[in-house]
């Protein structure tokens, strides 16, 4: 023990001493949330004309500190690791106190900087700075000499505050310290604040940190950034841009017209239907349902409910309602997930957009607005849009992404839960969910002008809870993944006898499908068997049938289309499967970590990072390895770099 660690004089003392050696921390805190504070409200009021009221203002102002805090603690943190685990000797040190300004006052300063960038940023792209604030650097001689022709000003203002700011903070954050306590009395006495900073830069005390996701209110891109700090919005999109950094040098890299016209030989899209050199991938798409009638779509994406829950796609007999669909419906008896996630789910049923080794689309920079959706395709056509989630709809950056991208509307579990009945960690119950999007279904039908409502449920979720006495139980004990899955079935099921009897039926349709498999397993490199799920189409304008050709999720969406008798123009590659004129056994496209998957008919293509294709041949449930055949690889990877490609050049834009 220490000694006179335990005398409460002696603790005071060094509680004092402690603080004094602190004070740069706390004037760093105060500058820094002052400048991110005064500069969102000089945003707020030049851009008031896109506030709906004051209370969209006092809610920017609110989410906006959660987002300062984040940057604040996470500097602070760095700090105060050293703070506790450095010896005394060195914190008493003049090197410490100078290093510890400097690291603070080098913050504040890029605080300072970006947000005297923003204003004219904002002018120029509309949204805070993001990836082009960063992109430019590499062209720094361009860059300055058009920001000294066009923002000079702006740029002789920014030095100044950088400027001013550095030296008032170097004023403010002198410390003196002439006795720092022992290393197990800091512990003591810094764990707290240690907490307080950890909790502080993950935004969050829940299971989930605080995402970008959480400042989109709006469908206007702009009051969606208005929330965050311009350095937060920059180290965001630094991130981003480190996880795509390899995307392309993945697999092999073919030419940019070889990757095109695999791609579109594999649509069997004729080739006139390609107009737009500018946009290689946009093309029309010819409806086979009856153009003008404009039915309603709902979209009930079904948490983790893969193939292995239904008895006619090899599984267990879990889901018996959705298995009573098979004639009653456009059932898709192979079809596959195009990943195992729920972000890769949601891209390719929302966007009809391929899945690539980076994150999903609904998480990167630039897909944020102006990005084609399914529901910017029908609001083309006069459709009224909305997303229903029961859970947080900030998971995934759904609803940033789903704002920003067509969506008129986004409600999730913070809007359901006043009426639910029960709850578990994830959010409301499906049949508390389909309860609401009944709701809203019977509302829009009412008002005439036609709607599409996307909707994903959360019951079939670890830790698999649900209400009691809904569902016989397919075993013991109760929260296992079979029930879950027999609850989440019970509950969309019942849902879509309710709907068959409304009003909406007759002229709506309705898309169940999972957006993966609950568990991924299996041999092989990409265990391409976990990624079969179930999916059917229903409604009043569906002729039943049912698809035995392999088909992928990103199929869904042109195939919606068709069924609805929409005509539009789409980048979206997946293949309508109403089409009377499709030849071949059809492919299904999947990633599977940092490892690719593409399988036409019976034959599957492997693409690793750094390695050579390899090709198996589906045997039953195994998959056999055979010969490489050189054109299959060759389409494999056309179809793995076209989806980067379309990222990065726009092409979905």
């Amino acid at each position: 023990m220490v000694s006179g660690i335990g005398r409460p004089g002696v603790m005071v003392g060094h509680f004092k001493a402690l603080l004094r050696s602190l004070r740069p921390c706390f004037c760093f805190l105060l500058l820094a949330l002052t400048v991110m504070t005064v500069s969102r409200l000089f945003l707020i009021s030049s851009h008031a004309g896109q506030m709906t009221g004051v209370s969209s203002m006092v809610g920017i102002m609110e989410r906006g500190w959660h987002f300062d805090m984040v940057v604040i603690c996470g500097v602070l943190l760095v700090a105060m690791l050293v703070q506790w685990l450095a010896p005394g000797g060195f914190l008493r040190g003049t090197l410490w106190r100078r290093a510890l300004v400097t690291w603070l006052v080098a913050w504040l300063m890029l605080i300072v900087w970006n947000e005297a960038a923003t204003p004219d940023f904002i002018a120029e792209f509309g949204v805070r700075p993001n990836r082009l604030f960063v992109e430019y650097l590499d062209t720094p001689t361009e860059i300055f000499l058009t920001i000294w022709a066009a923002h000079r000003s702006a740029l002789l203002i920014g030095v100044a505050l950088v400027a001013g700011s550095g030296f008032l903070a170097m004023r403010l954050m002198r410390a003196t310290v002439a006795h720092v306590p022992p290393w197990p009395l800091r512990l003591v006495i810094l764990a707290p604040l240690l907490v307080v900073l950890f909790y502080g830069m993950r935004g969050s005390t829940g299971h989930r940190p605080l995402g970008i996701s959480y400042a989109a209110t709006s469908t206007d891109p702009l009051v969606n950034d208005l929330p965050l700090n311009s350095t937060y919005s920059v180290l965001h999109a630094l991130v981003q841009m480190a996880h795509e950094a390899d995307a392309l040098e993945a697999y092999s890299h073919l030419p940019d017209d070889e990757v095109l016209r695999r791609v579109r030989a594999g649509m069997q899209v004729p080739a006139v239907a390609f107009k737009d050199p500018l946009q290689p991938m946009r093309h029309a798409l010819l409806p086979t349902g009856p153009a003008g009638s404009k039915p309603n779509l709902v979209i009930l994406l079904q948490e983790s409910l893969g193939a292995r829950y239904v008895a006619s796609l090899g599984g267990l007999p879990v889901a018996r309602k959705i298995e009573t669909w098979r004639s009653r419906s456009l059932w898709f008896d192979q079809l596959y997930a195009t990943g195992t996630r729920s972000a890769r789910g949601i891209e390719a049923v929302s966007a009809g957009f391929l899945p690539t080794r980076t994150n999903s689309v609904i998480k990167l920079e630039n897909a944020q607005h102006d990005f084609f959706t399914l529901a910017k395709a029908l609001k083309a056509e006069g459709y009224r849009t909305g997303f229903i989630y029961g859970g947080d709809s900030s998971f995934d950056n759904m609803r940033r992404f789903f704002l920003g991208n067509g969506f008129d509307e986004v409600l999730d579990w913070s809007d359901l839960a006043p009426k639910a009945q029960f709850m578990t960690t994830w959010g409301v119950s499906d049949e508390d969910l389909y309860a609401r999007v009944n709701e809203e279904a019977s509302r829009r039908a009412g008002e005439g002008q036609p709607f599409f409502l996307l909707v994903f449920s959360t019951s079939n979720h670890p830790p698999h809870d649900f209400p009691d006495g809904r569902i016989d139980l397919y075993e013991e004990p109760k929260m296992t993944p079979n029930n879950a899955a027999r609850y989440a079935d019970f509950a969309v099921g019942n849902y879509l006898e309710t709907a068959a009897q409304s009003d909406y039926w007759a002229n709506s349709l309705f898309m169940v499908v999972a957006d993966h498999e609950s568990r991924v397993s299996g041999d092989g490199i990409v265990p391409v068997f976990s990624f079969h799920i179930p999916a059917f189409i229903a409604g009043g304008p569906v002729r039943p049938q049912i698809v035995s050709r392999l088909a992928s999720q990103i199929d869904l969406l042109p195939t919606a289309l068709s069924i609805m008798g929409i005509k539009a123009d789409i980048p979206a590659t997946g293949i309508d499967q109403t089409r009377r004129d499709l030849v071949g056994p059809g492919r299904a496209i999947m990633q599977f970590h940092d490892t690719a998957a593409y399988r036409v008919g019976d034959e599957v293509v492997m693409l690793a990072p750094g390695q050579a294709p390899r090709q198996f041949r589906v045997d039953g449930r195994k998959l056999v390895a055979t010969d490489i055949d050189p054109e299959l690889a060759r389409d494999a990877q056309a179809i793995t770099q076209l989806p980067v490609m379309a990222y990065q050049r726009g092409w979905y834009r």
